[in-house]
């Protein structure tokens, strides 16, 4: 069948390189929006060693004492 379309104006090699970009970029693409989805969750042992108010046992927010 033989080169068509970018593979007729640029060679072989550079469709293979595009095809390599377009996969680069949609990998980079997925691993930052994975990091922007997981960003600020955090397991319940490392809440509770960043926030003592968590650590007492109380709803985050609301203080220990009843008014």
């Amino acid at each position: 069948m033989g080169n068509t379309g970018v593979g007729m104006l640029l060679g072989n090699t550079s469709v293979i390189g595009v095809w390599m970009l377009f996969i680069g970029a949609f990998v980079l693409g997925g691993a930052i929006l994975y990091g922007l989805l997981q960003t600020g969750r955090l397991s319940r042992g490392e809440r509770a060693q960043l926030d003592p108010e968590y650590r007492s046992g109380s709803a985050p927010g609301r203080s220990a004492e009843v008014t």
